[in-house]
């Protein structure tokens, strides 16, 4: 990866398909005759690998001329896992005869689509990118910080620590709420609601009023404001 990719900036998060797609364009360079087709995990179509490797591949004339979307691939060995693939087949020079075959889910037959354009994303569309940016593209404020609690790990609960709490203090169950993330579909997780509740009411919460406390400590102070000078 890093042979083949040391011109391309954050080719690190690249799948290692890709080297192949390079190397081919590169072997195909200058013979408008040679075709070439990989059977590559799904990967190569999504996310924020595509930005970061199809740029490169159209300022070298490589273009798709058909394109199998994700379909179910599984060897013949014991123990088999089945991968989720696509099938992209291109060239350094364009076509008029381009399909895209699709697949009502992964384990059907496909279905053919006659395509005027075949963009990385495997789409009939034009050649755009969706590309990572760190700054707003209007007068919105830039992000800084994230969707995180910032909590220090105190207002959100595995489902032993919700158990363990709602045991101990059964009148805290109507702070506690199912937390959801992409990790949370794997591994529940719960968090502390606590808006809109009075310090008097968390005050009698002693379990509850014990982790707002730790995420208090937790969250850094602001600076004291410095007096303006006259």
């Amino acid at each position: 990866m890093a042979r083949v990719f040391h011109d391309v900036q954050g080719a690190g998060v690249l799948d290692f398909v890709f080297p192949w797609y390079r190397k081919a364009a590169e072997f195909m360079a200058g013979n408008q005759a040679i075709k070439t087709a990989f059977v590559s995990t799904n990967s190569i179509m999504q996310g924020e690998q595509v930005g970061i490797l199809w740029p490169y591949l159209l300022r070298h004339r490589v273009k798709i001329h058909f394109a199998h979307r994700t379909f179910q691939w599984s060897s013949e060995a014991r123990g088999k896992a089945a991968v989720h693939c696509v099938i992209i087949g291109f060239a350094l020079h364009d076509t008029a005869d381009k399909r895209i075959f699709d697949y009502e889910t992964p384990q059907t037959e496909a279905h053919e689509i006659k395509a005027q354009n075949i963009n990385p994303y495997l789409v009939d569309a034009a050649d755009i990118f969706v590309e990572k940016r760190r700054q707003p593209i209007d007068r919105a404020p830039p992000l800084v910080f994230g969707n995180m609690p910032n909590d220090g790990g105190n207002l959100l609960l595995t489902e032993a620590e919700r158990d363990e709490l709602l045991k101990k203090e059964p009148a805290s169950a109507a702070y506690v709420r199912r937390f959801i993330g992409s990790e949370e579909y794997i591994n529940k997780r719960y968090c502390l609601w606590l808006q809109g509740v009075s310090p008097a009411v968390l005050k009698s919460k002693p379990l509850v009023m014990e982790r707002i406390q730790r995420v208090k400590a937790h969250r850094p102070r602001p600076a004291p404001a410095q007096p303006r000078k006259r």
